[in-house]
């Protein structure tokens, strides 16, 4: 394949073309430029900090299961009627 007349167009010179920032550059090409910012609410970093602690936490509290999976088992595993109708008339106040 032969390309004929292997010019720029017209009214570019290739001399003077700029460089352009780069995703991984910080947004500035050759140290100037503008870049872009990004503020994060207090309430932002609030909500950011309170997930990042929900998510250190255990996911279930494993030895309290045990123990009652282990008296389930072993029938010693008791459920008042009074106590759950106190919890159910306590959530609803």
């Amino acid at each position: 394949m032969k390309i004929n007349n292997n010019k720029p167009p017209e009214g570019l010179d290739p001399g003077s073309v700029k460089k352009t920032a780069f995703a991984g550059s910080g947004g500035k090409a050759n140290g100037a430029g503008p870049s872009d910012n990004i503020e994060i609410s207090r309430k932002g970093k609030e909500m950011q900090s309170l997930l990042n602690a929900v998510h250190r936490l255990p996911q279930m509290r494993m030895d309290k299961v045990a123990a009652i999976s282990q008296s389930v088992k072993t029938g010693q595993y008791a459920v008042s009627a009074e106590n759950i109708a106190e919890k159910m008339i306590s959530e609803m106040t």
